[in-house]
């Protein structure tokens, strides 16, 4: 039925006798000269390569691995049999609402803490109700820098994340300060631009290290140090970049998947950090299950949204007014992205 719309369309619609083509052809003649001139150095870097497509612009990886693998020295993980404390946070933010001056969001941010291979505690945050406007940023535990706060007026979802950060960097900031504390365990990395490696960590007298654990990189997707990793007998790594945030990419079990950490300590610690990590979390393919229990208890279910919308009616006394959905009406049936 879509296809014979659209048919019906390029009959019906005849752009020539609208508007001087010439333009749009000559713009259109440089596209296909700049493929053509393209598609051979395009052919040398694709032709015969392991591929991955995309699914609805999902993270992806592939099942047996990468099979090409690149000479990138592999070290092995050996557990550091030291009970330690490691502290895991995860946070998660959700649009609940606008007004014509600003935007509410609602954030609650999860820790919890693992001990000889197993999860012992946890601490939550939240929810915490923040309001985002022109005029500043209210309900945060921070102010925003004034381009932060920019840049967040500006998306929703860049809102969200940078709401995230700020609630997680004050938290790594307290737990890499404690004393009864060895690692501290982040989702996601250190090195993003709108990320959370706070000042604090690089300057505390604290021996804690943070971690920053990343399910989706492209350093991981397409790396060949992935294939390299993936091959290793047992938890093993391999270093990608160094300096004062040291990135590798690893895996923490046999059959685990391989992902990229950032470690924000010096490089002589590293295998022992590593170490005291294998030893002290438990690992579902390979991902901390610390880290996996935060996701969990740090994340809005529906009945919660229901719930929140509800408190903000009543506490606010708002007006609530009908509302539709832009893109869905702008676009029509045809959009594929609804």
């Amino acid at each position: 039925m879509r296809i014979g719309m659209l048919r019906n369309m390029n009959n019906q619609l005849s752009v020539a006798t609208v508007v001087n083509m010439d333009t749009l052809q000559s713009l259109a003649r440089e596209f296909r000269q700049r493929f053509e001139l393209s598609s051979g150095l395009i052919h040398e870097k694709l032709a015969g390569k392991e591929f991955i497509f995309n699914h609805d612009g999902k993270d992806t990886y592939p099942f047996a691995g990468w099979s090409e693998a690149c000479d990138g020295e592999l070290h092995p993980i050996l557990p550091v049999q030291e009970q330690v404390t490691i502290a895991s946070t995860d946070s998660s933010c959700i649009l609940l609402g606008e007004s014509f001056e600003g935007a509410v969001y609602a954030v609650r941010a999860a820790v919890t803490f693992s001990c000889a291979g197993l999860v012992r505690g946890y601490f939550r945050v939240g929810p915490t109700i923040v309001y985002l406007s022109a005029k500043g940023a209210y309900g945060l535990p921070a102010d925003l820098e004034p381009f932060e706060l920019r840049v967040a007026l500006t998306d929703h979802q860049i809102a969200e994340r940078i709401i995230r950060n700020a609630v997680e960097q004050k938290l790594v900031s307290a737990l890499v300060s404690s004393p009864q504390i060895s690692v501290v365990m982040a989702d996601g990395s250190l090195k993003h631009p709108f990320e959370l490696y706070p000042a604090k960590v690089s300057q505390s007298e604290s021996d804690a290290c943070l971690v920053g654990f990343s399910k989706s990189s492209s350093l991981v997707a397409s790396s060949r140090l992935t294939g390299t990793v993936s091959k290793a007998m047992g938890p093993a790594y391999c270093a990608a970049q160094e300096g004062l945030i040291q990135t590798i990419v690893a895996k923490f079990s046999n059959d685990g998947l391989v992902f990229r950490l950032d470690v924000a300590r010096p490089i002589a610690q590293l295998q022992r950090v590593l170490g005291l990590i294998l030893y002290n979390d438990g690992f579902s393919v390979g991902y901390p299950e610390s880290l996996r229990v935060a996701h969990h208890l740090s994340v809005f279910s529906r009945s919660e949204d229901c719930a929140l919308k509800a408190y903000l009616s009543r506490r606010y006394f708002l007006k609530h007014l009908p509302a539709f959905g832009l893109r869905r009406m702008t676009l029509g049936g045809l959009s594929n992205s609804g």
